[in-house]
Parts: C-alpha cells; structure tokens; sequence
C-alpha cells in the first residue's frame, strides 16, 4: 500500500546560500529539541553532518542521544535529502528531500517526506508528522526571520 508524500512549502526571508546554511549547520539553534527529539527535556543540540554519508545527531550532556538519518544527496544551496528515522528502526526510515528555490524576496523552501509504508505505523506517523513538521518549520522560519 502506498501512502502519498507529505509536503510543506514555506518562503522565509534569505537568500538560497543563508536559508540553506541556516537548516543544516544551525539546526540546532532552531529546532525544537524539547519536544521534537528523542530525548526530549535531556536534548541539548542536534547537529547536521554536511556531507553525503554524514549523520544527524542528536545529543544530550552525555554524547550522543539518538541518530535521526543519514544524508543522500548534499547539493548545497539547491538541495539535500537524507533518510529519517528519530527513535525508531534506520529499516523503517523515510526518506526526506528538502529543496531552496530562489525568489525575488527570499527563498521557497520545499520539504516532500516520503516512505511511510516502512512504517507499522505508517499513515498515523503521516498524520502526526502533517502537524510536528508546521510547527517545526516556524521554529525555522522565525530563525530565518531574525537579524544576523
């Protein structure tokens, strides 16, 4: 059974190069760890790995918490994808592709995540993630929206 792709588009106010660099090697100055990450109120940072085969991780006081995915596609400042599977089974990930597209005022940011049916829990997860990923991509979108 195949279930459709989820996919958010939100403009934020930089340039392709700023938005893309703010994603991967800020994630963790936006992303909200206290609720959207494995270790919850332990989080202290997750960090992006730039490259094809680099990691996200996500750490705590202590080290490493969790590994959230692994980058496919490294495209820098068009384009990355990488799997996705925080908390649960790397077998069972889904695969996520994240694109900037350049506008007069800013960039089109396109996340499309994919691959649910790996999932037990796949159409449930689409619906959980449908809400988490809005609300993390304001957390993104503030981020973006803030004087350098």
């Amino acid at each position: 059974m195949s279930i459709a792709p989820l996919i958010k588009r939100l403009v934020v106010p930089v340039g392709p190069e700023r938005a893309f660099e703010l994603f991967t090697a800020e994630i963790g100055a936006w992303w909200p760890l206290a609720t959207h990450s494995v270790g919850h109120a332990k989080a202290t940072d997750v960090k992006l790995e730039g490259a094809v085969g680099g990691r996200i991780v996500e750490y705590g006081e202590d080290g490493p918490l969790g590994y959230w995915g692994t980058i496919s596609d490294w495209d820098p400042p068009k384009s990355l994808s990488f799997t996705w599977h925080p908390g649960t089974d790397p077998k069972q990930a889904g695969s996520i592709k994240v694109s900037f597209i350049p506008l007069d005022d800013g960039t089109e940011v396109e996340l499309i995540h994919t691959g649910w049916e790996r999932r037990p829990d796949g159409e449930e997860a689409r619906t959980a993630y449908d809400t988490g990923w809005v609300y993390t991509l304001d957390r993104y979108l503030d981020y973006t929206s803030q004087p350098a």
